[in-house]
């Protein structure tokens, strides 16, 4: 167990937020983050902050990686990501991209591809194209007709609960479960946790 939660129960638990995140608060790199942190207890409002921008598909562009895989590849660079000090002695570390890519095999088969405009393809049957590209800024109607479709009723928010209960679930073999998870304050590969 960790924080209470059997494997399931956390998975579930980490679904309803992020699903109840995105549709009343939006920003789908950051739902994720949330709901996973708020299972596991972890808080780190500059990481919360940072992930901002990597909502749909970056920069609400719709070409670049979807906000709910990028939001979940954060939490296990958190956890297991490479730190300032491997950094300086140019030494590597993996763990964080290996569990990334367990994500990106999960996105591959429910989605056929982590990029967010794809996604809406499957999802909406359509593309958006959110950015007003004249004057930069969001494009209105057209963030009006991804609303109207159900963007943030049913269909994003359950990509965003997916992709919290499956960061969960990837997680749940690697950090342990005799500690206080919300004290791991990033993976250390010298140290045991």
């Amino acid at each position: 167990m960790i924080n209470g939660y059997t494997r399931e129960k956390a998975m579930d638990m980490a679904y309803r937020i992020g699903f109840e995140g995105e549709a009343n608060r939006f920003d789908c790199a950051q739902e994720v983050f949330h709901a996973v942190s708020s299972v596991l207890g972890i808080k780190n409002h500059m990481i919360f902050r940072c992930l901002s921008p990597l909502e749909a598909g970056g920069a609400d562009t719709t070409y670049g990686s979807c906000g709910a895989f990028s939001g979940a590849l954060v939490v296990f660079g958190y956890y297991f990501g490479r730190t300032y000090e491997l950094w300086q002695q140019g030494k590597t570390s993996t763990k964080s991209s290996i569990l990334g890519q367990k994500l990106y095999k999960r996105f591959e088969e429910k989605y056929g591809t982590i990029i967010c405009r794809e996604i809406h393809k499957k999802i909406f049957g359509t593309t958006f194209n959110l950015m007003d590209d004249k004057n930069l800024g969001l494009d209105m109607q057209e963030l009006d007709r991804f609303n109207a479709m159900g963007a943030h009723v049913d269909k994003c928010p359950h990509v965003v609960g997916l992709s919290a209960a499956w960061t969960v679930d990837i997680l749940w073999d690697e950090i342990p479960k005799d500690i206080d998870v919300s004290e791991i304050k990033g993976y250390d590969e010298n140290k045991d946790f």
